[in-house]
Order: structure tokens, then sequence, then C-alpha cells
């Protein structure tokens, strides 16, 4: 998913770019999405917690993520790379292709718009570089 966001980076006719030039480039794009849930069985209700990445893909507040971290969550929020906390709303998601689409209640003022390139100009055997936040570290 995040894949995409960067294509432009190494794109073929672009100047050369080291790695932490892409990086901070790109990183303003990604957040941490942390969602609450519960789990309701015959021995009571037990809360849990998930925690993904995704990408912020237009002006408006739409981020894209994995469907397993938000779907059926009662409380989602996402963090930037500001560090500030936004409430977030599951629009739709596709659990076949483990892709959601979250709407934040805003944008904060370190929140970058991703450039998503034409998957249709990616060839096999291109570089790739995937930013993301494992485990919430962001």
């Amino acid at each position: 998913m995040l894949a995409a966001a960067i294509g432009p980076a190494l794109a073929r006719d672009a100047p050369a770019q080291t790695l932490d030039e892409v990086f901070s480039r790109v990183s303003p794009t990604v957040v941490v999405v942390r969602a609450k849930g519960r789990d309701v069985t015959a021995r009571g209700i037990t809360p849990f917690n998930e925690t993904g990445s995704g990408v912020l893909i237009s002006s408006d507040g739409r981020v894209m993520t994995a469907a397993h971290v938000v779907n059926g969550e009662d409380e989602i929020t996402v963090q930037g790379i500001g560090g500030e906390v936004v409430r977030a709303t599951l629009l739709s998601a596709n659990d076949a292709a483990d892709v959601a689409m979250l709407q934040l209640e805003r944008v904060t003022a370190a929140m970058r718009v991703a450039r998503i390139s034409d998957s249709d100009s990616v060839r096999i055997g291109e570089r790739v570089m995937v930013i993301g936040a494992p485990y919430g570290l962001a």
C-alpha cells in the first residue's frame, strides 16, 4: 500500500535519491493507526487494541490502511508525524484485499498528502521502499 505512495520517488526519469531523501519526503504522509475493540465471549467482554500503519491520500482526511486493523473496532485514532492524535471513522473496508478507508475528523498541520503514482508504470524488478509504523513506532 505505501509502496504506491512513493512510486514517484524512485521513478526511472527522476534524479537519483538517497533512502534518507525519500524517507524525509514521504514520512509525513504515513500515520499510526490505533483501534480499540472488544471481544464478547461466554466469559464476558475482553478489550483489545490493534495497531497498524496508514497513508494520508487526500487533503480532506482520507487514510488508507489495513482492514484487519480497523474492522469491527469501537474507536479508531490516527497519529501523524507531528504527534497529534485525531479521531477517525471507518468509511469502507474490503477484507479479501485487507484494505480499509478511514475519514479523519481533521488533518493536522504536520500531515502531508501522499502523491500516488500510476501502478501501470511500475515494472517487475523495480526497487520499492516500504515505510510504515510497525508496532506503533512512529
